[in-house]
């Protein structure tokens, strides 16, 4: 039987911290945004980001795959068309996807793999998951919800289903998140490492 993906609190934290300090080059705290948006921004500011569409058979929204390549300086989105266009008309899963394929650039995955990183969305008894599920997906996961919901995960007033609408985002995985950073182990992380120079990489 194949170990459970996990993730410490302290590594957490430490995601948490580089999601909310990336977010806040394209959007304040109180902003949310679409990932279409914030993919075509890089590309529109940086001669090093592309994005290459895609078009493949009559599949669902959620069997539909996006996934990144790092080569050198070069950073390419290679996705589904229909999922692009699912993501620009604002449905959650869709840019939940973009934000996943974002945040493995955003923690290095790429440097620990140089292949393209693949992503691949299945129903389960649980809600919806990643295959292979390893403890590198379950931290992109929740680096992908940090980014697009920053902050507001900490704002009690707002509900799971709200603040997934608001976020573009998928209710089931901001319903993990918002659990998540009210651990005392998480909070007590964040706040230890509140002083330290986020590490922001693109």
């Amino acid at each position: 039987m194949s170990k459970r993906p996990n993730i410490s609190a302290r590594r957490a934290a430490q995601v948490f911290k580089e999601a909310v300090a990336c977010r806040r080059l394209f959007r304040g705290d109180g902003k949310f945004f679409k990932m279409s948006e914030f993919w075509e921004y890089l590309c529109a500011e940086n001669d090093c980001w592309k994005i290459k569409q895609t078009k493949s058979g009559p599949l669902s929204d959620y069997q539909r795959r996006a996934g990144v390549v790092a080569f050198g300086d070069l950073m390419t989105l290679v996705v589904d068309s229909e999922l692009m266009r699912l993501a620009r008309l604002g449905r959650g899963f869709a840019n939940f996807i973009l934000a996943h394929e974002m945040c493995h650039l955003m923690l290095d995955h790429h440097a620990n793999a140089k292949v393209i990183k693949n992503f691949k969305v299945v129903d389960s008894e649980t809600g919806k998951s990643v295959l292979p599920p390893t403890d590198e997906e379950l931290e992109t996961n929740y680096a992908a919800i940090f980014l697009q919901c920053g902050m507001a995960l900490f704002d009690e007033r707002l509900s799971a289903v709200e603040l997934a609408r608001r976020a573009y985002t998928d209710v089931a995985l901001v319903k993990k998140a918002k659990s998540l950073v009210r651990i005392p182990e998480f909070k007590s992380e964040l706040e230890r490492i509140s002083k330290q120079r986020p590490r922001v990489v693109f």
